[in-house]
This record gives structure tokens, C-alpha cells and sequence, in this order.
């Protein structure tokens, strides 16, 4: 279970919350409805909301055990929002370029937080065949970095025939095993729907029912034990833009819940223990299964 945490709209042109009181209620709801529940977040979070915030996310860390990760919009980083339009996604950077990026950034993220972040998505889903070695040569291991499915050109954002599956990427092409020392743990999607704006069946907590998140996960979770994949996961995504302590009109508590308890019924249905992980556990997870 994973949420990007943006700035406040105003200084992110690709979305954010209204304002900072508003962000910090909808992290802190979406947190402890999971912890409620036995699970656990990933907060991917923008290095200038850790500055802004930096004690929220610690004491989310400390109180409910979400993984504090890092998120990058190239364009809605630093004053680059005042000038978005000279900025691209990250995928339309060059791997060095992209690399000098995630040093700098991550280096903000550190100054804020007090450690170092392991755990990596950019923001769209934006990447290209040099994303992930520059994302090892900056220190990340581990993360959520694709949406397979996804083919948004103008984002920097192809994933078609992407690996569905935890798994270690290619050094020269994202859309491939390798061997590079990250974990990445594909986001979920509806492969069986194509009408979504991304070219996929997105089942984000802000846009989808819970029936139709169950639907994506259950596909996945089915053609993973039918397989014989060795980690068999579901990855989920939503935003700090959207009302998690509140069911009435457009809060989507009612929604968490019902999905957490999908979950827990596809597992029961299945024979299988639903483990609440973090994007960290499931890179130890996965390190145990290889020889």
C-alpha cells in the first residue's frame, strides 16, 4: 500500500493537496487505517513536503511502521513549478542527467528526514531504459518504479509489456529481468481494462472502487500462484490529495477499508497469508528466494 506525497497544489502542476493541513490529515488517516488493519504503508514522499513536514512522516514511521521513501517530479521540484513547462519528467532525462537529479534531491530528502532514502518511485511513473542504473548508482535498492500497462508518451512513461512481478530490472532496458542490485515491485493494474487514461486498468484508491481494485488484485494473485511466482504481491497506489478520514462525499475511508478487506478474503480464499509490506520487506522477501 503505497501513497506519493506531493506539495501543496500551488507548487506542484502535476497535482497535490489543497493545502499542508489537508496533506498532513490525509497521510495521517491513510496510515493509521492500516495500521488498524495489520498493514503498513510506503510513503514515497517529495523532498521539499519532507522539509515542510519532516516530523509528521518520522512519527508516522515510529507509530504505524510505514517505510519513508522518496518521490521526484523534475518539474515541481525546488521554483521549478514557477516554470514548469521548461522542465521535463524524469524520463526525458538522460541517465546522467537523471543521476545528478536523484544525488542533489536526495540529498534535500536527507537533510530533512535525518537518513537515507532506499526507496525510490518518480513521479508518473516516469522513467527510461537509464532509470534504474541511475537509481543504483545514487544508493536506492529498492522501489516502485513502473506501471506495467502504462503507456503515456508524453509523460516518459511506457511500460507496455513490462514485468508484472517483483523483480530485479535490466541494466539497459527497463522493460526486462536484469540483475541490477534494486528491487522493483510493479504497481497493480487491471491488465484485462485498456480505457483508463494510462492505457491500463489504473485501480488507484482515489478513482476506483473497491470492487474494482479486488478484480485487479485478484487476476494478479491468481496468475501469480498459478505460476509459481516466488513473491506474490499486490501494489496499490493513491495520493496525499485525497480525504482518508472521512467517508462523506468525496472521502474514501469506506474504500480503504472495503479493499483491505478484499485483500484479506482473496487471501483467505486462496490459502494464503496476507502480509501487510512495506516496499522494504518485500526487497528482504525477495532476497530470500534467490540462490
Amino acid at each position: 500500500m503505497t501513497m506519493d506525497v506531493e506539495r501543496i497544489a500551488e507548487q506542484s502542476p502535476t497535482g497535490g493537496p489543497p493545502d499542508w493541513d489537508f496533506a498532513e490529515r490525509s497521510a495521517r488517516a491513510y496510515c493509521e487505517i492500516l495500521h488498524a488493519n495489520g498493514l503498513r504503508a510506503t510513503l514515497f514522499i517529495v523532498p521539499d513536503t519532507a522539509r515542510r513536514q519532516p516530523d509528521l512522516y518520522l512519527d508516522l514511521a515510529e507509530t504505524t511502521g510505514a517505510e519513508l521513501g522518496m518521490h521526484l517530479h523534475p518539474q515541481c521540484w525546488r521554483d521549478r513549478y514557477l516554470h514548469a513547462d521548461r522542465h521535463d519528467y524524469l524520463g526525458g532525462y538522460a541517465g546522467q542527467a537523471q543521476l545528478e537529479m536523484l544525488e542533489v534531491a536526495k540529498a534535500e530528502w536527507m537533510e530533512a528526514i535525518g537518513f537515507e532514502p532506499a526507496s525510490f518511485r518518480g513521479g508518473n511513473f516516469s522513467a527510461n531504459d537509464e532509470t534504474f542504473a541511475a537509481l543504483v548508482e545514487a544508493g536506492f535498492t529498492h522501489g516502485s518504479v513502473s506501471q506495467p500497462g502504462r503507456a503515456v508518451t508524453r509523460m516518459r512513461a511506457v511500460w507496455s509489456d513490462a514485468i508484472w512481478d517483483v523483480h530485479r530490472p535490466h541494466r539497459a532496458f527497463r522493460g526486462a529481468v536484469g540483475d541490477l542490485d534494486f528491487i522493483e515491485v510493479p504497481l497493480t493494474s487491471d491488465r484485462a481494462q485498456h480505457e483508463h487514461w494510462t492505457g491500463v486498468g489504473d485501480v488507484r484508491l482515489e478513482s476506483a472502487e473497491a470492487s474494482q481494485v479486488s478484480k485487479a488484485a485478484r487476476q494478479e494473485v491468481m496468475r501469480q500462484v498459478g505460476e509459481d511466482i516466488a513473491i506474490k504481491h499486490v501494489c496499490i497506489l493513491t495520493h496525499n490529495f485525497v480525504n482518508y478520514w472521512s467517508s462523506e462525499g468525496d472521502g474514501r475511508a469506506q474504500v480503504l477499508r472495503d479493499t483491505i478487506e478484499s485483500f484479506q478474503s482473496l487471501a483467505a480464499d486462496l490459502g494464503l497469508e496476507m502480509v501487510g509490506s512495506t516496499t522494504a520487506d518485500v526487497r528482504r522477501a525477495y532476497l530470500k528466494t534467490e540462490p
